[in-house]
């Protein structure tokens, strides 16, 4: 059905930014999510469940034929009301229910439900690992969908889109809906053809590159009014120049592990680039990298590890000095001199090899802190990423200057409807009321959960902890019980890999430089007497199925190798183990020379718990459990406030440039 010029003005029009309060408004805008008691909600969203459940039983008796005119009726009914589809009929989301049991050989079960008619109502759910957020997400999908209005499902990974628009396909179509994605290595023309579907699955980054890459390309029609006025008052002018725009527009929103594109990626903002020869600045960054190999911590510069600065001493400032007598060029400014050694040093104290960046085929390839993957064609800014590049000895690539760029926040916030799942939630719960006005609803187990999580063994130094975590391998590995190594970073997981081998223990390993098969390694990771080694990727959406005789075994052991940034992070590893009621047990290992404690812990206080640790006196490995979860709990609060930085950069940067590209 063709659109008519209001609808394509409605499904193009972005929403008004809500505003971010701070103080004491702050304060009382957090109490907002509190004033409808939680329990009533909830209770609400079971019993509607439970029916739609039964109801579901009934629908299975229908015909085909007739399943499908009841999903036409219902579908009518959506797209003649888009703004209450909350309330549409208990017997249509039945349909629904039945329609994927025909098709995927899927039971939605209560839970499910429960989580589909939260989404609908615009909040973001709980749910547990393996307790099926894809079937979850696609009931919902199916009536934003039905409203004719453009409806994007965000994951993690291209992987993930492709994946699960393909297995859901027949689906879709049952339900009278069509279904596209769309991943990083797509032409312009195919991105635009796969918008046009009912649903899209796609990543955060490809979206909002899209969105930005759109403004770009039309600034005069940027604004859906003024494209509205032209179709109406110049149709022929539209006609025949045709909108080159990709999108068809941001209105509703389905975030599938909504932590990690909401929170996690919202740490630093999506830029859209172009590069620009200057042969000068390419000169002048190796001569940088050059002069502050003899610079020393604590004599010609100093650093905080927990906002990543770096700060020149006076003797610093004197050799830079110095040095710039005999050099020319950009060198004869005072402060761009200045700011070459600053990134030359901030790249060599704080990004590492195999941490946050790899090195394939001559070229620096940023790794995720948060999720282990690679993100190839990313760079870092402001003369950074050619400073790691000088480093490495690659060669070094042209700066990027900036054309448009958003904060992740800001752009969902521009949905008119967003919704979400995770297994992790819970911890963000205000901040996901304060951004984006989501409320955190958790969603029961569908089977109780019997994993078993042992109290973190803290050790004084690394190689105690390495020793321990290779002794606890050996030993579940002699029971034939599987086994997952969490690992913060690819160097970890590869010397944890040479540990292994020395004492005879074969293993899997995954990270940044190992991805391939990603998704089929995990998978694997159940089966008896394996050894598996992942970065924080994990496979996640990949579910872990035990093989037979894995139950008596202890099912899935789960061993962290060190605390994360967040508990949310280490929360999202221990849920690999123990999905849908199978046994597990998971073991949090960590020692005071890991990053968490180097970064948040003082000196004199580290070095006072190493002694304590090493004379085994009852009490002090607690006390250093509860050291290191006051360090997480401050690296959580700093990973906020860039958050919330960059939310304000790009808030001030759109007042200030408004005028130039709103109606």
């Amino acid at each position: 059905m063709k659109a008519t010029p209001s609808q394509t003005y409605r499904a193009s029009q972005v929403a008004p930014q809500p505003p971010i309060y701070q103080g004491i408004d702050a304060w009382l805008h957090g109490w907002g999510r509190r004033f409808r008691r939680a329990e009533g909600r909830r209770c609400e969203l079971e019993n509607a469940a439970q029916r739609i459940h039964v109801a579901v039983e009934d629908v299975g008796d229908w015909s085909e034929g007739r399943l499908r005119k009841e999903l036409a009726h219902f579908r009518k009914q959506a797209r003649a009301c888009p703004d209450r589809v909350e309330q549409i009929p208990e017997a249509a989301l039945a349909a629904i229910g039945d329609a994927a049991r025909r098709t995927l050989g899927l039971y939605a079960h209560p839970v499910q439900i429960m989580a589909s008619l939260a989404m609908l109502r615009g909040e973001l759910v709980e749910v547990a690992t393996g307790e099926g957020k894809t079937l979850a997400i696609a009931l919902a999908v199916v009536v934003r969908a039905w409203t004719g209005l453009p409806c994007h499902v965000v994951t993690a990974n291209d992987y993930l889109a492709a994946r699960d628009a393909k297995y859901l396909g027949k689906f879709f179509e049952l339900c009278g809906v069509t279904v596209g994605h769309v991943i990083g290595k797509m032409t312009v023309d195919k991105r635009r053809s796969q918008y046009r579907c009912g649903v899209v699955y796609t990543t955060a980054k490809e979206l909002a590159a899209d969105y930005l890459r759109d403004g770009l390309i039309e600034q005069a029609f940027d604004h859906p009014g003024r494209r509205l006025i032209r179709r109406i008052h110049q149709p022929r002018a539209a006609a025949q120049d045709p909108s080159r725009r990709v999108l068809r527009g941001l209105h509703s929103v389905i975030v599938d592990e909504a932590d990690n594109a909401l929170i996690d990626e919202a740490v630093t903002p999506l830029i859209i680039s172009e590069s620009r020869e200057n042969k000068g600045l390419e000169e002048a960054t190796l001569q940088a990298v050059d002069l502050c190999r003899d610079f020393v911590l604590g004599e010609h510069y100093d650093r905080d590890e927990a906002t990543r600065t770096v700060e020149l001493r006076d003797e610093g400032y004197c050799a830079i000095a110095a040095a710039s007598h005999s050099l020319s060029g950009i060198w004869q400014g005072e402060s761009r001199r200045v700011e070459l050694v600053l990134k030359a040093l901030e790249a060599r104290e704080f990004f590492h090899r195999d941490s946050h960046y790899v090195v394939e085929d001559d070229t620096v390839v940023i790794v995720d802190e948060n999720t282990g993957r690679r993100m190839p064609g990313r760079t870092w800014r402001q003369g950074l990423h050619q400073a790691i590049e000088a480093r490495e000895g690659v060669k070094i690539s042209s700066p990027a200057v900036t054309v448009a760029s958003i904060s992740f926040q800001r752009f969902f916030r521009q949905f008119h409807v967003i919704a979400g799942a995770t297994g992790t939630a819970s911890e963000a719960a205000g901040e996901f009321w304060r951004i984006y006005r989501l409320r955190v609803n958790p969603i029961a187990l569908h089977q109780p959960c019997i994993r078993r999580e042992l109290a973190s063994r803290v050790f004084a130094t690394r190689d105690e902890k390495w020793a321990a975590v290779v002794e606890e391998c050996r030993s579940r590995h002699q029971t034939g019980q599987p086994i997952l190594v969490g690992t913060r970073s690819v160097g970890d997981s590869e010397a944890l890999a040479r540990l292994l081998s020395e004492v005879g223990l074969s293993c899997q390993i995954l990270n940044a430089v190992r991805h391939r098969d990603e998704a089929a390694v995990i998978a694997r990771a159940g089966r008896l007497s394996r050894i598996t080694i992942a970065t924080n990727m994990a496979g996640r959406g990949t579910d872990i199925r035990l093989e037979t005789d894995v139950d008596g075994r202890g099912g899935l052991c789960v061993i962290a190798t060190e605390w994360h940034a967040s508990a949310r992070v280490d929360r999202q590893l221990y849920g690999r183990s123990g999905r849908q009621g199978d046994p597990g047990v998971v073991i949090p290992f960590a020692s005071l020379e890991d990053d968490l404690s180097d970064k948040f812990l003082a000196k004199w206080s580290a070095s006072t718990l190493k002694k304590l640790l090493k004379t085994g006196i009852p009490g002090v490995r607690m006390v250093a459990r509860m050291v290191l979860k006051r360090c997480q709990k401050r690296s959580e609060k700093e990973a906020f406030r860039r958050r919330e930085n960059v939310l304000k950069a790009d808030d001030q940067r759109a007042k200030s440039l408004g005028f130039t590209t709103r109606f």
